[in-house]
Order: C-alpha cells, then structure tokens, then sequence
C-alpha cells in the first residue's frame, strides 16, 4: 500500500517516522489536501515530510519553501489536518530562515525534553549557516532557538549528557575555528563554552606561533590531536630544558581531551607578554571520566620568528564526572 508520501511528485519526502495504517480513499484524501493547499497558495514546496510534529500521535505535512522577496526568503509550515502553521523567523531577521534554496529539515526531540522539535538549516549571504529550532507549544509553534555560524553549525552531544549541543562555528582565520557551545537548560540553548578547533579536519595541521595567542592556542590542540612532541616543541628553551620531554610527556599519561577558549593577550613587554584562557580537560582516571575547567595563564615569550610558552599558572575552577568522552 502507498503511503500519501510516495503518492506525492512535485517534492522530494521523508517518512522516516512510521506512517499510520491507511486505505486508499484515506490517502487520496491526504495528498489531495495538501496539494490543494500548496497550490491556492502558489508554493512550490522545496522539500515535504509527513511526521508527528506536535506530539498528538498524528502526523502533519511538514515543508519547506523559497518565497519570491529581495532577497528571497526561505519559509516553513506544518499543515495540520486543514489548519495551516506557518514557521517564521522573527520579523526583524532579514534572513529569514535562510536566502537559499534548501531542503534541510529534522523532526526529532533534539534536547531529551520528551517533545519533537523541529531543525530547519538555512544559507544567508556572506556563506553564513542557520539553524532555527521550532516546538509545538500553547497551540502553535515557537520559535525555540536560532543559531548563526560562516563555518557550519553541529549538533552533537560533546559533554556526555543526553541533550545534544548546539555549536555555532566561526572563521576565526589561519586554519582555526572558533565555535560557540550552546546547551540545553530544560527551558532554553544557553550559551555554557567556547573553545578553538581546527577550521577544517585535515592532516597534518600547521601549529600557529605567530602570536602569543596563537602559540597558547596551538598547545592545546596539539595535546587534543595527542600530538605531545608538537606540543612540547612550543616550550620555550629554557621550559625545555627544565624538565625531560619523558617526564614532561608521563604528565598527559591519563589525559583524553583538551580545549581552549577565552584567549586574551592582557600584557606585553617587549618580547615578553601574559596571555589568559579557560581550558577544559578530560582525563580517565581508574575507569572514571573527570572532565575539569582551568583558569590558566602563561608566560610567552619570542624566540626568534616564535613565540613559545615558558611558564603556566593553572586555577582549578570546577570538577565533574562525565558519563562517556564523545
């Protein structure tokens, strides 16, 4: 038997929730109401699903379309039986829920909240990528979150928890991103972190140590890519020769994980400077997953054409146990 999706040509559908029993006439029914819909409103969907949006244990016409405007505007809609539901960005956002054509839509409870939310991505100009959240709740669908990102947006869960993250990144130049960690609270995506990766997920990367900055910010994604003689490279000689690299390196013997955000050069002296950050480490100790938040700064100083990190000061500011290290 088809389902009303398969019955449907002028978009490409999704049924991955699964669909309920229908006859024939039920599904002649279905499809005739949506196209009668889409076409007294001139729309010409990009993309349609027939999902449960609204946790009523029915599913609705969910899609997407690209309405004529300068610039175009990407829009949404849940048909509810006969009820129409359009998704709005908020008037102010010139974007909308995008400028392009796109066909980028998840029905899924994203935040382990127990009820369905509905992901729409977007492209703006610029290049740059959005992500608009929308729940069913008082009798129509609210805009939940949005998120804005020129180097892509993730949703993934990065702490352990059962609530997916939502990470905004950013161009932040020379190789690097910087992305910004949003979790869920039980109400609202709250901003929790930031912290600098790699822009793209080549091999191998080249460690910036160009700036004070950039060194600081280069050792900690070198202990993230376990790379310890990279690392230990961006020691400054005297650092170096303090210490043996065997006993240095016997230090990161139980260390997963590192990440570094909050960088700020706040003093320099010649070829001298102070330069702060928060890093997150994460470290298996006997079976357990202690994830740790750092206050830290460093003394940088230039070595030739380097600057190298000569001596660290860390403040322990929070401890925790993770359930697994995504």
């Amino acid at each position: 038997m088809e389902t009303p999706a398969a019955t449907l040509s002028r978009a490409p559908v999704s049924t991955a929730a699964p669909a309920p029993t229908l006859d024939p006439d039920q599904v002649a029914d279905i499809t005739e109401t949506i196209e009668n819909e889409l076409a007294s409103r001139e729309i010409d969907p990009l993309c349609l699903r027939w999902e449960d949006a609204d946790d009523d244990g029915a599913p609705e016409w969910v899609g997407l379309y690209l309405r004529p405007a300068d610039p175009p505007r990407l829009e949404g809609f849940v048909l509810d039986g006969d009820v129409w539901h359009e998704l709005h960005a908020p008037q102010e956002d010139e974007s909308g829920l995008g400028t392009y054509p796109t066909c980028e839509l998840d029905v899924r409870d994203v935040n382990a909240d127990g009820r369905t939310e509905l992901l729409i991505r977007g492209r703006t100009v610029g290049d740059v990528d959005l992500l608009h959240i929308f729940v069913w709740r008082e009798a129509r669908y609210n805009l939940l979150a949005s998120f804005a990102g020129n180097a892509g947006i993730e949703v993934a869960n990065i702490d352990g928890s059962m609530e997916k993250e939502i990470i905004a990144r950013w161009d932040a130049g020379d190789g690097l991103a910087w992305e910004q960690v949003h979790t869920w609270d039980g109400a609202h995506y709250g901003w929790t972190w930031e912290r600098y990766s790699w822009l793209y997920a080549d091999y191998p990367h080249a460690y910036l140590t160009d700036t004070p900055e950039h060194v600081t910010i280069s050792f900690y994604l070198a202990l993230a890519d376990r790379n310890l003689p990279g690392a230990h490279r961006m020691l400054s000689s005297a650092a170096e020769s303090s210490q043996a690299y065997d006993a240095w390196a016997a230090g990161f013997n139980t260390m997963l994980s590192a990440e570094v955000g909050s960088i700020h050069e706040i003093e320099r002296v010649d070829d001298a400077a102070t330069v702060s950050a928060q890093v997150r480490s994460y470290d298996n100790l006997d079976g357990y997953i202690i994830g740790r938040l750092w206050d830290v700064t460093w003394k940088v100083v230039r070595e030739e054409e380097a600057w190298q990190l000569q001596q660290g000061n860390n403040e322990l500011l929070d401890r925790w146990e993770a359930a697994y290290l995504p």
